[in-house]
């Protein structure tokens, strides 16, 4: 796997925010959502570089609303995750899946 496909931790769960938000998911919705599952603080300059980073990287896509009068006239970037974003978090679950089979830490730590 090529390091264009790697995934780390915050690109793992704003990929999972986004497709929690069904493309429906910006930024301030996005960090709500990572905020509501997460028990980590995720900053907006670190959403928005990771959102940066996987548009990249090819594994989301963004689209612009319309502008919008509430937010003088600033348009929001919405969300999406693509095949290639949902294939590379399915195989990055596989992968964690493989690593941790047979490891029950609690029986492991008992005997140890």
């Amino acid at each position: 796997m090529g390091r264009a496909s790697y995934l780390g931790e915050l690109e793992q769960m704003v990929l999972w925010a986004v497709i929690r938000l069904g493309g429906e998911g910006y930024g301030a919705s996005i960090l709500e959502a990572l905020n509501e599952r997460v028990d980590r603080r995720v900053t907006p300059g670190a959403l928005y570089a990771t959102l940066d980073r996987l548009e990249g990287k090819g594994m989301i896509q963004s689209r612009l609303a319309d502008p919008e009068p509430g937010r003088g006239g600033r348009r929001k970037r919405y969300m999406d995750v693509t095949s290639e974003g949902r294939a590379a978090l399915e195989r990055t679950r596989s992968e964690w899946m493989r690593v941790w089979e047979g490891i029950d830490l609690v029986t492991d730590a008992e005997s140890g």
